[in-house]
């Protein structure tokens, strides 16, 4: 693949675009399997085979903090609705004015986005089952909790707390859009530990975190519509001040996604 950009982009958006349009290129270039590469691209798979320490880190993956006080949450509440209804009135919807949201419909979301119905699988599909996603929620408007930053622990279904206090202000400044969060009840903010995926799949482990990310979000979108309360999804943000919010290095865990709630529709 050539590492010079199309010339269709340099007419159309101009030479700015160049240089990123080249990192881009050069990193889905870097990331794709060959044949002739394949030991060496497959290196990680075979220190897990041979590793028993790396399998049984590698069965637990989720950053617990059990130090830290936590909110209880209600169980998650299947929606009578069938998924190609879901599918049929989903849509990307703001919160049009601050309303509250129930926290057992904050449950039920979470839960369908990065849950844990059995111990060893979660409601999404993960590249080796290696789950390096986390979910982090800055409530808000929450009925039954207070405003602040929360860690969702899927394997005790809980809300670990991080930080309590307005975060309106806060998630305003870490985007260039702050009108779309500004009458928002919680975001729920979507981060990856690369490193979960990386150690067995090189390069190709980032691929996997972006798409699971994909597959979390769908789940929460889905289940916002079949609850009837408003979701956006969300990637316009300063990675390093919502980074900085929730208290991760922006290196090894990083934000990737985020999905905006409000209250009934």
């Amino acid at each position: 693949m050539s590492a010079t950009p199309h010339p269709w982009f340099r007419s159309t958006l101009g030479e700015a675009c160049g240089d990123l349009h080249d990192l881009a290129e050069l990193y889905h270039d870097a990331s794709k399997l060959q044949p002739a590469l394949v030991a060496h691209q497959g290196s990680g798979i075979s220190r897990l085979a041979s590793s028993p320490a790396l399998r049984e880190a590698s069965h637990h993956p989720v950053r617990s903090n059990r130090q830290l006080p936590v909110v209880r949450l209600p169980p998650a509440r299947p929606p009578e609705i069938s998924l190609w209804s879901a599918l049929q009135r989903r849509r990307s919807d703001p919160p049009r004015a601050r309303g509250r949201l129930v926290l057992a419909d904050l449950a039920t979301t979470l839960a369908a986005g990065y849950g844990a119905p059995r111990r060893d699988r979660r409601t999404v599909p993960s590249g080796g089952a290696l789950y390096p996603l986390e979910l982090y929620v800055a409530a808000a408007c929450v009925d039954e909790l207070d405003e602040g930053v929360f860690h969702f622990d899927p394997l005790r279904h809980v809300l670990e707390v991080l930080d309590r206090g307005p975060v309106g202000a806060r998630l305003a400044s870490a985007t260039p859009l702050p009108e779309l969060v500004a009458d928002a009840a919680a975001v729920v903010v979507c981060t990856a530990v690369f490193w979960r995926t990386r150690f067995k799949y090189g390069l190709r482990g980032y691929r996997f975190a972006l798409l699971e990310a994909g597959h979390a979000v769908q789940n929460m979108l889905l289940a916002a519509t079949a609850l009837e309360i408003t979701a956006l999804p969300f990637g316009g943000t300063y990675d390093e001040r919502l980074e900085e919010l929730l208290g991760v290095d922006g290196v090894d865990e990083s934000v990737v996604y985020a999905v905006v709630l409000g209250g009934a529709r």
